[in-house]
């Protein structure tokens, strides 16, 4: 019975990010997104337009972390362009009372052109968050890029730059002794706690869901006997209630991790955890270039598109 829902979702997951591509289709949403749904998962085009949904967040209680989209670039040009739109962006936060954090893609940077040039602009952008009191978490890619993040983040806590973090997949074999690797820098950096959302090999990721879940679970328990700072990011219900559990049951102090879910999805969780008292920080994503996100969450599951269907055809 679980095989075979895995295999269905794996077919409707598949088959709606191939339909994503269809030109005419894509030329469509684009042209009538922002009318037709994609506000629900996307906050807005910039940073103005994106305002409204943060402060409505702020007001109930949430804490967030921007994201401005964009996918991976493949010429110095583009990474550059885009590293001035996020150092634009963490400068329109230093005037905001709280929101202070900032999410970013190496490869939106220019690491898939080089790694010097990925560091570079990352350096230029914790040097910004860092004058305008801004923590920024670098996002963890698929593996090829997973030595160079790592080697990214310790350079730069080497340097001084202990306000940049980063995000560990638990379905990914190497990810344990990658998170010691973390827990025993000096610097302490916190810590995004993620099952993994990338198609991986099997030669080096779990494919099982309970064993994926297991080591998710590990690295929270982890990570807060360290005393590190765990970012725990799911919307598994069944993690989200292991958690809570393993912290009231050991007397976890709540500024020492917080719940992380994106904007749009499973709000009734997210207000659920807020009123129990955790902390719930959500990743508010924005930018022009929002398709690729946007139908990867279509791709989550029907429900997603169905509600975008109702946009389309009324």
């Amino acid at each position: 019975e679980h095989r075979r829902n895995r295999e269905v979702n794996a077919l409707y997951r598949s088959s709606v990010l191939a339909v994503a591509n269809f030109r005419p289709l894509r030329s469509l949403i684009e042209r009538r997104g922002m009318q037709m749904g994609v506000r629900r998962f996307v906050a807005g085009e910039d940073f103005a337009d994106a305002a409204p949904a943060i402060d409505r967040l702020e007001e109930q209680g949430f804490a967030v972390i921007l994201d401005v989209l964009g996918e991976f670039v493949d010429n110095e040009a583009a990474a550059l362009q885009i590293t001035e739109n996020v150092i634009e962006t963490v400068q329109r936060m230093a005037s905001r009372e709280h929101t202070k954090q900032l999410s970013v893609k190496l490869t939106q940077l220019g690491l898939g052109i080089s790694k010097e040039l990925g560091l570079n602009s990352m350096r230029r952008v914790a040097h910004a968050a860092r004058e305008a009191g801004v923590q920024v978490a670098m996002d963890m890619e698929n593996h090829p890029y997973i030595d160079a993040t790592l080697e990214i983040l310790e350079t730069l806590h080497n340097e001084g730059y202990t306000n940049v973090s980063t995000v560990l997949q638990a379905y990914l074999h190497r990810t344990q002794e990658d998170l010691g690797r973390l827990l025993a820098m000096p610097s302490k950096p916190a810590v995004r706690i993620v099952k993994g959302a990338y198609k991986e090999p099997a030669a080096i990721s779990y494919q099982q869901r309970s064993v994926i879940s297991d080591k998710f679970h590990e690295m929270v328990v982890r990570t807060l006997e360290a005393g590190s700072y765990a970012n725990i990011a799911t919307h598994d219900e069944r993690l989200v209630a292991r958690a809570s559990e393993y912290i009231e049951q050991n007397g976890v102090n709540r500024d020492q991790y917080e719940f992380q879910m994106l904007y749009g999805v499973m709000p009734g969780l997210q207000k659920r955890l807020l009123e129990q008292g955790h902390t719930v920080r959500i990743y508010v994503p924005f930018g022009q270039d929002w398709y690729g996100y946007f139908s990867r969450r279509l791709a989550e599951k029907p429900g997603n598109l169905a509600f975008v269907a109702r946009g389309l055809f009324g």
